[in-house]
């Protein structure tokens, strides 16, 4: 076979390529009947007494581009940067006598920025005390007798902690039978 040849070959065997594919183009035939049990049925077999479906060609809508995502050209402005953060009240090593509740009070520099989802998280002996509050303060109570620490955090919104307090660590002293409370 010769170099010129090749081509016209591969042409024709292109062609008889796309004319068996024609009729697989062209969409299947669809049959409708009813059954024994008065069923409507459709199919690509027919069967005596099928009714032939005329298939129309679909309507296509072409789909909306996808808006691409804008670019940040600048990162998102930092959220607030807190210098500091104490507990006021209790002071550390108080003691707490015949008492079950204790005031809990936090200093926030600058102050707290409530505008940006930011929250005061308490602590009582290292666990999360309560639901994130607005406010820098809260009362812990249901206090058992021993030592116990107190602490907070400052959340953003997300849950994400941006700053901690140096816990402080009280005590508390309760009536009990071999000390009772003094009677007023």
């Amino acid at each position: 076979m010769t170099a010129t040849r090749m081509p016209h070959l591969v042409r024709l065997i292109v062609i008889a390529c796309c004319c068996a594919a024609l009729p697989a183009l062209a969409g299947p035939e669809v049959y409708r009947w009813i059954d024994g049990d008065g069923n409507v049925v459709f199919s690509d077999t027919p069967v005596e007494g099928a009714e032939k479906i005329e298939i129309q060609e679909p309507t296509v809508v072409p789909s909306r581009p996808v808006p691409r995502p804008v670019e940040r050209l600048s990162p998102p402005a930092p959220t607030a940067t807190y210098e500091a953060l104490s507990i006021v009240s209790p002071a550390d090593q108080a003691t707490i006598r015949n008492q079950r509740e204790v005031a809990v009070s936090v200093a926030v520099q600058p102050g707290l920025d409530v505008e940006a989802g930011h929250r005061v998280q308490f602590y009582f002996d290292g666990n999360p005390y309560g639901a994130p509050a607005r406010l820098p303060q809260t009362t812990i109570s249901e206090l058992e007798r021993g030592q116990h620490s107190v602490g907070a955090a400052i959340i953003d919104g997300n849950g994400k902690e941006l700053i901690r307090a140096e816990p402080v660590v009280i005590f508390v002293h309760l009536p009990s039978k071999l000390h009772p409370a003094p009677k007023v």
